[in-house]
């Protein structure tokens, strides 16, 4: 079995924005949050946030996670995602609208990227096929454009 099980995210110790923020992204994601302590619930993967217990910002590149994608079933969730829940939230950073990705190797991949209030990398993505260049070139680096830090 290849699956998550949970992540677990640390936020603003001020966290009532975060919380905003998490409870509409994941919401719109079809997210349950049965309670107000954080949890988030769709099949079987559960996010927990929580407050950090340090302020200290996270660094695009720097060792620790990257980003979270999360997948969608078509192209047009992306948009209504982008439509519906980005672009009427407060705080969010868009680094990129609905986008074709063909670098990542996929027959189709389209995504929208951003971050959260505290400066964590997300994605919502619908992809297609099988990933061609993490089989065939495993070593090479991920990242989306080349020329970006």
């Amino acid at each position: 079995m290849s699956a998550i099980h949970h992540i677990g995210l640390r936020v603003s110790t001020s966290g009532e924005r975060a919380k905003r923020f998490y409870d509409t992204v994941l919401g719109g994601l079809g997210f349950a949050s049965p309670s107000s302590n954080g949890v988030y619930l769709k099949d079987d993967l559960i996010i927990l946030v929580a407050p950090a217990e340090h302020e200290e910002r996270p660094r695009h590149g720097a060792i620790g996670l990257g980003h979270i994608a999360f997948s969608v079933g078509s192209r047009e969730a992306v948009d209504n995602f982008y439509n519906d829940v980005l672009l009427k939230l407060d705080g969010v950073t868009i680094e990129d609208p609905p986008v074709d990705c063909p670098e990542y190797g996929y027959e189709e991949y389209y995504a929208t990227f951003f971050y959260d209030v505290d400066g964590i990398k997300l994605e919502v993505v619908y992809s297609k096929g099988i990933c061609t260049w993490a089989r065939e070139e495993p070593h090479r680096p991920f990242q989306r454009n080349p020329d970006q830090g």
